[in-house]
């Protein structure tokens, strides 16, 4: 395959290391990240950088995953465990610190120029050696398991190779005559057995083996299965620790403000003085030019005095910042010229001119991220350097902005990572991470809890974009689209994310490929004109990553668009969707099968309908159908109608937990669901409007309609399941609507 001059660029970076050495095993292969896991569990040996083994026998691996939820802390465990052959039983994890070892190239591997990178490759070990340089380890894009397809297993193929050929080095015979069997070594010609706990200290100082034969998954015995989570006992207990339970001696607490107006600067506090006098204040620091913080004695003193801290923005333009002339200049600019155009085939321009065309405007608000958990951080600031204790999607990222705010070597940051309460894309920001170290310096030596308040956490977020998009076709006599053409008017995340991000990535609008997924890379076959294109504007609001990415957004106008094609074609949507995906089997079973379950085509009563939506998303297949009744009693604050059933059906190539992704896919359709009902930032005069969940709502229970997951593994690499459950809710329900309506729904939140 041809190298691209990007792949070229990045395997320029890690030159000093050598190709020749195998990734994986280069990360296995180091000796002083073995040595800093190993610290922190008494008696344990570490056999490599991921896996140690306690006295005892029990197995910890070094989960370097942020865990909010998904289940990384038992679906990695569980692949370390086929390849170590030890019993569930046996096992446990800890977070791992922010080492080089623990980079992740997932994410990598699912957008931008390595996506097409094939696995094994000279391109891919460039690209790897490239992502093992830079050393940052993220959790975004569902990428955790394909990236620990590889990782994972292979530290436990390691150590399993290493405890062998220490057991053969003490019964001085070969290894290749040894076997493993469930935590103990075997030598099936004597019958003598070493326990795996016998073994750590001596394997610990065998050679990681450069040839990492894994096993075949067909012969996994407890992948595909669903033991107890490693998570949920102490989380029902109340034991699990998450970043806004730290206490630690001496803690000062610290509570942000930020300027009244939306992405401005603050020009001036208009009563510090008054504020840092109240009781049990220590003072007001200025954190950058756009948050100030009230440091106190306790957080409920810091969270009321910073409530009364009179802030003065810098002049802004009002009108520009309002979202109703966002979406005005937005719809003007789906016709600018020169658009970033990310797929192009045929000639579209000429193709839309051969006939009738089938047009439609699809708009969708700003959404705010709503975490359980507001965004906080622990800091110390001292003589040794930062110490941070946070809840955070990138723990190298935060150790990077650490030492830059403090002015100190990364060397000097340390991280102790904790259970994350939601991330949905937005603790993959450094915001509370540079305010908690910009509060912390200010007393040095002292720990600052800092927290944001529930309103400033909705207020100050980083929203999904806002976007305008508009969808154009041409169907051909048989009823199939000929030409379609796509384009979307929004913010760059991208661009946003990587200007206030101190990351090696650059910040090009025009090459954001996240914006444009489920669009450029969407699943129908046999369209010969086609073209996706991006109009990037900037705002000044302040956007970020969004559960899904820009599937949630692309995906409810493709979808939506599929349906109005198949109603203008005079066809079953069904039927529609599944002429489109000619040559596709695994696509077309797994909509036949959602519609199966869901009673496709089977009689409704009057006032309801389904609808459903086809989406490839995370390398996983993922069909949904809703099921919709109108509501004409509902309230003024309802939508008109009420959710009955949505059936799901995800096809994620291989099912590590089949609990976990379940829950997942029931917790995505909950999140797009709460999204199309009642997601929406409003920005008036430059002001979000919302603030907490009495005016920005989400799903109540009473709500929450009945949810049917079927799980369609059919084979290959791991697909994700955080994401791929939110993109189809929106189009299935939009559909659903017009089926028992006949009323077109187009922008979002719904209302009938």
């Amino acid at each position: 395959m041809a190298i691209s001059r990007r792949t070229i660029i990045l395997g320029s970076l890690a030159a000093g290391g050598g190709l020749a050495v195998w990734a994986i095993a280069r990360r296995l292969d180091d000796s002083a990240a073995a040595a800093r896991f190993a610290a922190s569990t008494p008696g344990a040996k570490a056999v490599n950088a991921w896996v140690k083994i306690g006295a005892e026998g029990e197995v910890i691996l070094g989960v370097h995953r942020a865990e909010m939820g998904q289940g990384v802390t038992t679906s990695l465990p569980m692949l370390l465990a086929e390849e170590l052959d030890v019993d569930w039983q046996q096992v446990r994890f800890e977070f791992t610190p922010v080492d080089r070892a623990y980079y992740n190239f997932g994410p990598a591997q699912r957008t931008g120029p390595l996506a097409a990178l094939e696995a094994g490759s000279l391109a891919e070990r460039i690209a790897r050696d490239a992502f093992h340089a830079m050393g940052h380890a993220v959790t975004l894009g569902s990428a955790s398991m394909l990236d620990a397809w590889d990782t994972v297993r292979g530290a436990g193929a390691a150590a399993r190779a290493m405890l062998v050929a220490a057991a053969a080095r003490r019964w001085a015979v070969p290894a290749a005559r040894l076997q493993s069997f469930r935590g103990l070594v075997v030598d099936p010609v004597t019958g003598a057995s070493l326990t795996y706990g016998e073994l750590a200290e001596a394997a610990a100082n065998e050679p990681v083996p450069r040839d990492l034969p894994l096993r075949d998954p067909a012969r996994f015995r407890l992948v595909g299965t669903s033991p107890q989570r490693l998570d949920i006992p102490a989380k029902v207990t109340g034991e699990a620790r998450y970043g806004i339970d730290t206490v630690l001696p001496g803690m000062l607490f610290a509570a942000v403000r930020h300027s009244p107006l939306v992405g401005t600067r603050i020009a001036g506090i208009d009563n510090a003085p008054e504020v840092s006098s109240l009781p049990g204040v220590s003072g007001v620091v200025r954190l950058g030019s756009t948050a100030v913080a009230v440091v106190a004695a306790d957080s409920w003193t810091a969270l009321r005095a910073a409530a009364r801290l009179s802030l003065k923005p810098e002049p802004a333009d009002r009108l520009a910042l309002s979202g109703a002339a966002q979406a005005v200049s937005w719809r003007r600019a789906l016709d600018d010229p020169d658009p970033a155009v990310f797929r192009e085939e045929g000639d579209v321009a000429t193709a839309l001119q051969a006939g009738a065309v089938v047009e439609a405007v699809y708009e969708q608000p700003y959404l705010a991220h709503l975490c359980m958990e507001p965004m906080n951080c622990t800091a110390r600031v001292d003589d040794s350097g930062v110490t941070l204790w946070v809840g955070t999607q990138a723990a190298s990222i935060a150790r990077d902005v650490a030492a830059q705010v403090a002015g100190v070597p990364a060397a000097k940051v340390t991280v102790y990572s904790s259970f994350l309460g939601g991330g949905f894309g937005r603790r993959a920001e450094m915001d509370f991470v540079r305010h908690a170290v910009g509060a912390a310096r200010a007393w040095p030596g002292r720990p600052v809890k800092l927290l944001y308040s529930r309103e400033e956490d909705v207020r100050a977020d980083m929203f999904r974009p806002a976007t305008v998009a508009r969808a154009r076709a041409r169907l051909d006599a048989g009823g199939r689209i000929a030409v379609l053409d796509y384009v979307l008017a929004s913010q760059s995340v991208a661009a946003s994310y990587f200007r206030r991000t101190p990351t090696p990535r650059g910040g090009d609008a025009r090459a954001d490929a996240a914006a444009m997924s489920g669009a450029a890379n969407l699943p129908y076959t046999g369209i010969r004109h086609l073209r996706c294109a991006f109009q990037p504007r900037e705002t000044g609001v302040p956007v970020g990553f969004w559960r899904s990415t820009g599937y949630s957004q692309n995906c409810f106008v493709i979808e939506s668009f599929m349906d109005e094609l198949a109603h203008a074609a005079g066809q079953d949507p069904l039927a529609f969707r599944l002429a489109h995906l000619d040559g596709r089997p695994k696509h077309q079973a797994v909509l036949r099968e959602a519609a199966r379950r869901a009673g496709w085509g089977q009689p409704l009563p009057a006032g309801q309908g389904r609808g459903l939506a086809f989406i490839e998303s995370h390398d996983s297949l993922v069909a949904q159908v809703v099921e919709v009744a109108v509501d004409a009693d509902a309230g003024s604050d309802k939508p008109g109608f009420r959710v009955l059933r949505v059936s799901c059906v995800i096809d994620p190539r291989v099912v590590i937990h089949p609990d976990t992704v379940v829950a997942q896919m029931e917790g995505g359709i909950l999140d797009g669901l709460s999204a199309a009902l009642y997601g929406r930032i409003s920005i008036r005069g430059g002001v979000v409007e919302q603030g907490n969940f009495d005016d920005c709502r989400l799903l109540s229970l009473a709500e929450t309609p009945e949810i049917s997951v079927q799980l369609l593994p059919q084979g290959g690499r791991p697909g994700g399941v955080g994401e791929p459950g939110v993109p189809g809710l929106a189009p299935a329900l939009a559909n659903a609507l017009f089926a028992a309506t006949g009323r077109r729904l187009r922008s979002m939140p719904f209302r009938l």
